[in-house]
């Protein structure tokens, strides 16, 4: 990028002069102009959160509960702000719908990249940053980073971290370890899935170990009585490492 400037060397005619902005500058600038841009467009997309100190309801929307935040079920809210409740502590679930995912119908996980990336693109209605509890398991619309932990069972949008559960876990993106007597499901998992029944992801970066592994896209490994993956099915171990 070229700047002009006028230079006056003598008391009768200025002369231009040319200077090049540093590439490390027009860099730097861009982004800076990014960052300000997709902040502007965040804090557009989701309305402004009150904060609480100690313990609230996270059936309250818009809020932010630093401390313990507590309730009964988890509400789903709307696919555009859904709750946008933040908890940075612990959130306990007295009861929850976890108690049912043994009879759920139908799978909720997505099988397509597209329904995959449209369901990831609405804001998350809750965010724990800490602990979830849940003593008979939760469905939620949630995002946690830390732990997330279910009685009977879990069925939320993303964690990061560990999730466990008596029955099974499902995510529709994991990053971390899911942890299950029976069963684990994402449709995107980076990390570790262990269960006792088996295991299922469509995308999977990482380790599978239980009596069942499947996956559809899977880079690493897979260890059970039957495993497999886009390459082939093996008994006791199986693997891929190649796109």
């Amino acid at each position: 990028m070229m700047h002009i400037t006028l230079q006056n060397n003598s008391p009768f005619s200025p002369s231009l002069h040319l200077t090049k902005q540093k590439p490390g500058n027009m860099k730097l600038k861009f982004i800076m102009l990014l960052i300000i841009g997709s902040t502007m467009f965040s804090n557009a997309q989701s309305p402004a959160r009150k904060n609480h100190l100690g313990a609230w309801t996270y059936h309250q929307k818009n809020v932010n509960i630093n401390g313990l935040s507590v309730g009964a079920f988890s509400e789903q809210g709307d696919d555009r702000t859904g709750q946008n409740v933040h908890t940075n502590g612990i959130k306990i679930e007295a009861l929850g719908l976890g108690i049912l995912l043994p009879l759920i119908p139908t799978d909720p996980i997505p099988t397509t990249e597209k329904e995959f990336r449209a369901l990831m693109s609405h804001p998350v209605s809750e965010q724990i940053n800490g602990l979830n509890l849940s003593a008979s398991g939760t469905v939620c619309d949630c995002l946690t980073n830390g732990i997330s932990a279910g009685f009977i069972g879990q069925f939320t949008r993303q964690v990061n971290g560990i999730s466990v559960s008596l029955f099974g876990n499902l995510a529709q993106k994991h990053n971390g370890v899911q942890l299950a007597l029976f069963f684990n499901e994402s449709y995107a998992i980076n990390g570790f899935q262990i269960a006792l029944s088996g295991n299922s992801g469509k995308r999977v970066r990482g380790l599978q170990i239980g009596l069942f592994n499947e996956s559809d896209d899977l880079k690493g490994v897979q260890l059970g009585l039957w495993n497999k993956n886009q390459k082939r099915k093996m008994p006791l171990i199986n693997w891929n490492f190649k796109g």
